[in-house]
């Protein structure tokens, strides 16, 4: 790598600033879809809904994992910024819509609303105009950072919800509060698409930032777009992703394992939590995105980051009841660091093995249905082992993430061998 890549692989002030707003941006769109992860009990009773309608309303949000695929060509052929501000202005006027008709029939058509622009427009606009932020040699770094950023507004958005919450929740179910939170979720949307608007280049134009690269958008044709969804490129990539987020999503379930069968306290096992979620997040993911680019290969930081938490999980499934706290909360701060690394690498995989970035947004939308199609089936799976074999069930649920993680290992293997057979016979005929 020359001096000036190294200089390039740099993040200024201005490609950090937009970073964090695009942040910002992706936690304004998902706060209210996921807003029973923080108003659960309030949201219930609120909409007048049984536990398990409520569950209906992020199935449906779900499915919308499955359109990114189009949402990602529309954002290849048209102007991925427009879509982008388009998606998020839409977002915080169904949260205002969503207030004014807090009923549980009202709610299934937002959530639907939510996953057409939440996940057929903005997400594979989001993550075009992510890599877009900068050179192809700062992706890791790139996509490390954002992932920390996300966490870290994540926490103030919703630290701002809950104070707004509490000021106003003086009826029987708190639904003033939840509306407050609700509007406070759009206010803050308005105000980070206005920044956006700013800061955001134009895809059309060259940026300093870009290496002097045009972003221009390509006219992407259906021919394109089946090449895209069938490139074998893409399904590395989509697998990373995939196996990453089974890794996350198994997370969630040390908590109650700690409790439930190894004996740990709750207020143990709550402070363990919060460090898991929130701790580790704003370490492994800039620690990961840059380690990717220091190597040169985000897919081995992806690979080795499973392998080690296949090795966790495995301790976790031996260690013995009575197990202290503080070893516990050792194995999940590395199993939560080694989570958020991979993390932090995942979305520049496409970049790694030299997906053009013209059709960013299609890759990111087919990776994006790939990847996070867990969503349609992990939970209610390890519902289910729960709810038949009990405790046991824990065995099964680890069982299966050590097993979807070795894949994710042996694709970055595949991933590493396709570079050198694949993409250095392409760059030596280039060369020659």
């Amino acid at each position: 790598m020359s001096h000036a890549e190294k200089q390039s692989a740099k993040l200024s002030v201005r490609q950090l600033t937009i970073i964090f707003f695009l942040g910002l941006g992706y936690t304004i769109v998902y706060a209210t879809p996921f807003i029973q992860y923080v108003f659960y009990d309030s949201l219930v009773g609120t909409l007048g809904c049984t536990q398990q309608q409520l569950g209906y309303l992020i199935t449906i949000f779900g499915i919308g994992n499955l359109l990114a695929p189009f949402g990602g060509m529309l954002s290849d052929k048209f102007n991925t910024k427009k879509i982008y501000l388009l998606s998020v202005g839409i977002i915080c006027v169904l949260n205002v819509l969503f207030i004014l008709n807090m009923t549980y029939s009202f709610a299934l058509i937002i959530w639907a609303g939510f996953a057409f622009f939440a996940l057929f427009l903005y997400f594979p606009a989001h993550t075009k105009l992510v890599r877009l932020v900068g050179s192809e040699n700062q992706q890791g770094t790139i996509f490390g950072f954002t992932e920390s950023f996300c966490g870290i507004t994540n926490v103030i958005v919703n630290f701002i919800a809950l104070f707004l919450f509490a000021k106003f929740a003086n009826d029987t179910f708190g639904t003033n509060g939840l509306k407050a939170a609700i509007i406070g979720y759009a206010v803050l949307g308005v105000h980070s698409l206005i920044i956006l608007a700013i800061l955001v280049p134009d895809p059309g134009k060259p940026t300093p930032e870009s290496g002097g690269e045009s972003n221009i958008n390509s006219k992407m044709t259906i021919k394109d777009w089946v090449s895209i969804v069938l490139n074998p490129r893409t399904w590395m990539s989509g697998i990373a992703v995939f196996t990453t987020y089974t890794m996350y999503c198994t997370l969630s379930y040390y908590t109650p394992y700690f409790s439930n069968v190894l004996g740990v306290s709750l207020a143990g096992t709550g402070a363990i939590a919060i460090i898991r979620q929130y701790g580790t997040r704003f370490i492994g993911a800039p620690v990961g995105g840059w380690l990717g680019d220091k190597i040169h290969s985000v897919s081995k930081v992806v690979g080795v980051s499973l392998a080690a938490a296949v090795v966790i999980v495995l301790v976790f499934m031996l260690v013995p009841v009575g197990t202290s706290a503080a070893v516990l909360t050792a194995l999940t701060l590395c199993a939560g660091v080694l989570t958020y690394m991979a993390r932090g690498c995942m979305f520049a995989v496409p970049s790694e093995l030299k997906i053009p970035r013209k059709y960013a947004g299609t890759t990111s939308g087919v990776v994006c249905a790939i990847g996070y199609c867990p969503d349609l089936f992990i939970f209610v799976l390890f519902g289910y082992w729960l709810d038949k074999y009990g405790n046991a069930g824990y065995q099964n649920i680890f069982i299966y993430a050590a097993v979807i993680m070795a894949i994710g290992v042996v694709n970055a293997i595949i991933t590493q061998i396709y570079k050198k057979k694949v993409l250095g016979k392409e760059s030596a005929q280039d060369a020659a």
